[in-house]
């Protein structure tokens, strides 16, 4: 009834209810879409390199931020996570959430021949 892939049907469907690559409004890829463009992540004793492949692409700035949410009501509400934050491309940005045990300020990144390199201080 389904052919050989009876779930592949139902995935896709999801998918594009969720819109593919969850796209906002203002152009933000969602989380579990920066596991795509995540290439590694190494973990040292005091800091965390995070490796992206952003090939094709310009990367405008690299931040980190609190994230937040709307709520159903329209307004925005904090979710005490960290994100950060890729602005790349013409108005794209990429968030990525991270654990709570990085500091803010604490943020040095590389960019060359479409790989990012993000260095973040524990």
């Amino acid at each position: 009834m389904f052919g050989n892939d009876s779930f592949g049907g139902i995935e896709d469907l999801f998918n594009q209810l969720a819109g593919g690559m969850r796209q906002s409004r203002r152009g933000s890829v969602e989380s579990r879409d920066a596991n795509n463009l995540l290439l590694s992540t190494i973990d040292k004793r005091k800091e965390n390199i995070l490796i992206f492949d952003f090939s094709g692409k310009k990367v405008k700035s690299v931040e980190i931020k609190e994230d937040s949410d709307i709520d159903e009501y329209g307004e925005r509400v904090y979710t005490g996570n960290k994100v950060l934050e890729i602005r790349y491309g013409e108005s794209s940005v990429l968030k990525y959430v991270l654990p709570k045990s990085f500091k803010k300020s604490e943020i040095n990144y590389t960019f060359s021949n479409g790989i990012l390199e993000v260095t973040l201080k524990k």
